[in-house]
């Protein structure tokens, strides 16, 4: 079987492209996979140097066929610069689509909402099964963000999602919640799975360390945060939260990652004098596990908006559980449910720092509670969220 990939962001971007590699990969061990991506210029909107002027690329990585396409290099901020570039990958790919050779399944992930034309494009062409991988819903995301939006644009966009929906032959998504909301737009129920993120406990698993060598104390109590710095995530809070705790000194955060708002964050934190808080850029995911197992607690920070944090299952989920990390969550229904539930952690409101503040002070005071919840949430990812049950839902589905 041949088997088209299409995802806007793909390898080397770090994110968000895990999900996508994942499946493309598995499924390289059985089939003919092709992964139909852009120019990897995300989250800086610049292109490496071998990607420059050049309008396509193709190369091999694991048994995948990869091949890049031009799409309007935007850094990852700006409405309408991003959705120009949005349009321009959606139009890139239906041409990108026409000339290639045919499919027998195309599975495409949003975001980015428009790539999936050409996914349903790539379908009929190939007289294939068209997957439709929701692992966000839009375009209410953008609405939701305060985005003014034009009426019959709003309007158009609906219509296209139920559309998508219509022409998929299955639908995965993300989280219990996004499914739910799908079923409730008319769509037949039988034709949407959910397949959450999980990770590989045999690369994220708790390991033994060196705090020296990654610059953190051996008796602070340290809190990572690894993912994007964008203003989704409200990372103010947490900043917020550090300042409230600056009299403690042995409560260290640590923010890993890039995006749009972290900037703003430094120059928030210097404002505010936070020595307790350390910016610390992107890293490989081997350095990423060291930095997990070496944290007293990972870190979750969703947005204020009740749409997104009810909705969000963040892939550092499974990577916390995965490490044996007890969690300190920011969270709306989905993940505060995941939570409490399996007691691998705590779950504040999204914008309460005093919360936030109050939690991360009441796991610091008590050493036994972090060690059970870390007993949980390494016993969790083994039951529920290991890869071979994402592998094992996904290879039911594809037929």
């Amino acid at each position: 079987m041949r088997v088209l990939l299409i995802s806007h962001w793909y390898k080397p971007v770090k994110s968000p492209v895990k999900r996508m590699a994942r499946i493309a990969e598995h499924l390289s061990k059985k089939y003919q996979v092709t992964v139909l991506t852009s120019l990897p210029s995300y989250p800086t909107g610049i292109l490496p140097k071998e990607y420059q002027g050049k309008l396509w690329d193709t190369q091999f990585e694991n048994n995948v066929r990869i091949i890049r396409i031009w799409d309007l290099p935007t850094a990852n901020k700006g409405f309408i610069k991003r959705s120009l570039n949005h349009i321009v990958f959606c139009l890139a790919a239906a041409i990108g689509v026409s000339a290639m050779e045919q499919y027998d399944l195309v599975i495409v992930s949003s975001p980015s909402f428009l790539s999936v034309l050409a996914g349903i494009l790539a379908a009929k062409v190939g007289k294939g099964k068209f997957i439709f991988d929701v692992r966000d819903l839009w375009p209410d995301s953008a609405f939701e963000l305060g985005y003014k939006v034009n009426p019959f644009i709003r309007w158009s966009l609906k219509t296209l999602e139920k559309y998508f929906y219509r022409k998929s032959n299955k639908i995965f998504t993300a989280t219990e919640e996004i499914k739910k909301t799908i079923i409730n737009m008319h769509i037949p129920s039988n034709k949407v799975v959910t397949l959450v993120n999980t990770v590989d406990i045999d690369v994220f698993k708790p390991i033994k360390v060196s705090r020296v060598k990654l610059n953190i104390d051996i008796d602070d109590f340290a809190i990572v945060y690894v993912g994007s710095l964008t203003q989704v995530q409200n990372l103010g809070t947490v900043l917020q939260a550090a300042e409230t705790l600056k009299k403690y000194p042995k409560i260290k955060f640590l923010l890993i990652g890039e995006g749009e708002d972290k900037d703003n964050l430094i120059a928030r934190a210097k404002k505010l004098k936070l020595t307790n808080v350390r910016f610390i850029d992107g890293q490989p995911t081997e350095k990423i596990i060291e930095y997990m197992n070496a944290a007293n607690v990972g870190l979750i920070s969703l947005s204020t908006n009740k749409f997104f944090s009810d909705n969000a299952l963040p892939t550092k989920t499974s990577e916390y559980l995965g490490c044996g990390r007890p969690i300190v969550a920011c969270a709306g229904k989905t993940l505060k449910e995941l939570i409490e539930t399996n007691k691998v952690g705590q779950v504040v409101s999204p914008g309460d720092s005093k919360m936030l503040s109050e939690t991360i002070l009441k796991l610091y005071q008590n050493p036994k509670l972090v060690q059970e919840y870390s007993k949980n949430a390494r016993r969790l990812a083994t039951e529920k969220f290991s890869d071979q049950k994402f592998y094992q839902i996904l290879d039911e589905n594809l037929t």
